[in-house]
């Protein structure tokens, strides 16, 4: 077979394709460096575009609107932030049981994690944080209101919910949503609340994280032991 004949039947990315990949990328990293430093109330399509150093009508070419851009952005946020956390929190919720004084320290290793990924960034944290969905009347009303980044710290609380379930069911347990949602939101106040109070500097990192080990341990235990257990 001809050589020339068979390198042209081998697909390769033409360098339009690999500039219009990378001016997406820019256009994501401005849009994240962007709500970092002003939240939502900063996004706009133009600065976005300024920020990734393309013109305001070229946004089209790589995103339909803002809105589509935030909620890729979110998607991205929501998986690098929960992938490394996702298989150690199902575990310690599957071997509670089995865990007895290791417990501790594990569950301050999961929480290690939470502060660690917090502090990476705790501007963005902060924003995010000031734009959750606050009273709406009901969930759909709030789902209409925040889209994109301002819908991310719900959707993450929804992600810790499918995540607390799967450990039960790994461990022969189940429980009503409701309770487990219920749970969620507890230790996700907790921890919000004791991120920021590290951020000012109101106590350390190490104590807040002792501190939620006992409290969580607590609430595992209440929350755990009412589940029922399948025989």
């Amino acid at each position: 077979m001809n050589v020339l004949a068979q390198d042209l039947t081998v697909p390769v990315e033409s360098k339009r394709e690999l500039a219009k990949a990378k001016t997406r990328r820019a256009l994501l990293k401005s849009a994240l460096r962007l709500y970092s430093l002003e939240g939502a109330q900063g996004m706009s399509m133009n600065k976005v575009a300024k920020g990734a150093g393309i013109a305001q009508p070229s946004f089209y070419n790589h995103f339909e609107s803002l809105e589509a851009l935030q909620n890729e952005l979110s998607a991205q946020l929501k998986d690098n932030y929960l992938s490394p956390m996702r298989l150690a929190w199902v575990n310690m919720l599957k071997d509670y049981d089995l865990l007895s004084k290791d417990h501790n320290q594990q569950c301050r290793q999961c929480l290690i994690m939470i502060f660690d990924s917090a502090f990476e960034n705790i501007a963005l944290f902060q924003h995010l944080l000031e734009d959750r969905p606050r009273f709406s009347d009901s969930i759909e009303n709030q789902s209409s209101l925040n889209n994109g980044l301002g819908n991310l710290i719900t959707e993450i609380q929804e992600e810790w919910t499918e995540i607390f379930i799967q450990g039960l069911q790994l461990s022969n347990r189940t429980c009503e949503r409701s309770a487990v949602n219920l749970c969620v939101d507890m230790a996700a106040a907790q921890v919000h609340e004791l991120i920021l109070g590290c951020h000012q500097q109101r106590y350390s990192r190490q104590q807040a994280i002792a501190t939620l080990s006992i409290s969580f341990d607590a609430l595992f235990a209440n929350f755990l032991h009412g589940s029922n257990t399948s025989q």
